[in-house]
């Protein structure tokens, strides 16, 4: 019985095709010859594509909108006059932090603006008595020289100062006063929020050393998980809302690249007024109107489709016998797959004997 069904497939094959077909070509196939071979068909199960799919994600700032406060030098933590969640103002004082190495850089400021002082009044002397040789010419260039530099160290020091922090009020007051101030003081860029706040006073820092977080939270970001097959649906601008929130965004990017675990692509959405609950971190489900919506999707088990290269294919029974019919698969589970094509709805696709139509289509003379 066995050598009879194997005959059967070869024979089959032998008449369908000598070479391979191409898609949309038929493959004449009767009744009998089907029932012989082991072919099973099933009606085509239609599962209308939703209006807008839902799926995991997650809440982000957009990096523009957080600060890092990070304590410039190193040294012990004074004062925290804010903590988490407080609302901060652009000019507020977040800290105070009791610096060395603050001290260190202001004297050597100060050492660099008294010689520049010192020598702006010695070469403004020597160009006035010049003119009368009292002061040779080649003494004027050299204090010219050694003024030009002293003046470019004492802007370096001085900037030095500012990206750590001082202001140029306080280094004004530096100069005047001559008493170095360790007191590394950390203000507010921006109005937002304080998101982290990893230090505790008394606590000594190194350089660096986080001290605050800071985010305006509006707009918002989604991070959306959607599967790497459906990622192609979804265009920059298609509307987003948020399961059981009142707000409503737009997909501003969909990810290049593959999460290999999960196999999922990251497609963003920005919400520029976003509800007063929503935070930083919170688990959300998204629903993504796709490009192809309302749109009719269909349900086939994975065992109908068959490869060919990249390409899927499902064979629809015809009268005479069986076509191949391209798909798209638009989600692959172990015991289905949800496809896109050009169906009526009314078709019936090849279940089971598989292997004998595609090596008929193919012209790989069947399966023996």
């Amino acid at each position: 019985m066995l050598r009879n069904f194997t005959v059967s497939i070869v024979c089959l094959a032998a008449l369908l095709a000598a070479d391979a077909a191409r898609a949309g070509d038929e493959l004449a196939i009767s009744a009998v010859q089907a029932e012989r071979v082991g072919i099973e068909t099933s009606p085509l199960e239609q599962q209308p594509a939703p209006a807008g799919l839902s799926f995991p994600g997650k809440i982000t700032v957009p990096p523009d909108r957080t600060r890092l406060m990070n304590a410039q030098l190193g040294g012990r933590i004074e004062r925290l006059l804010v903590r988490t969640d407080d609302m901060v103002k652009a000019g507020d004082v977040l800290a105070e932090i009791q610096s060395p190495a603050l001290a260190s850089a202001q004297g050597e400021f100060l050492v660099a603006a008294n010689k520049e002082r010192l020598l702006k009044t010695n070469l403004d002397r020597e160009e006035q008595l010049a003119p009368y040789g009292a002061v040779p010419k080649k003494q004027v260039i050299v204090t010219q020289s050694e003024y030009d530099q002293a003046r470019a160290t004492a802007a370096e020091r001085r900037a030095a100062l500012q990206h750590v922090g001082m202001t140029e009020a306080a280094i004004d007051r530096l100069i005047t006063t001559q008493k170095l101030d360790p007191k590394l003081i950390l203000i507010a860029p921006i109005d937002g929020v304080v998101l982290e706040s990893p230090t505790t006073p008394g606590q000594t820092v190194e350089a660096l050393a986080l001290v605050f977080k800071l985010a305006q939270l509006s707009p918002l970001w989604a991070e959306v998980q959607v599967p790497a097959l459906r990622a192609e649906d979804f265009a920059v601008g298609a509307r987003v809302t948020l399961k059981g929130h009142d707000c409503v965004g737009r997909v501003v990017s969909v990810g290049s690249s593959v999460e290999p675990t999960s196999q999922t692509v990251i497609v963003r959405a920005q919400f520029d007024d976003p509800d007063t609950d929503l935070r930083p971190g919170q688990m959300i489900e998204a629903q993504i109107t796709s490009a192809t919506s309302g749109k009719a999707e269909w349900r086939v088990r994975s065992g109908a489709m068959v490869r060919r290269g990249p390409e899927a294919y499902v064979f629809v029974q015809t009268e005479s016998g069986f076509v191949a019919r391209p798909v798209k698969v638009r989600e692959e589970l172990p015991a289905f797959a949800v496809v896109s094509g050009s169906f009526r709805g009314d078709e019936r696709i090849a279940v089971r004997g598989l292997a004998a139509l595609k090596g008929a289509w193919q012209g790989l003379g069947g399966v023996e």
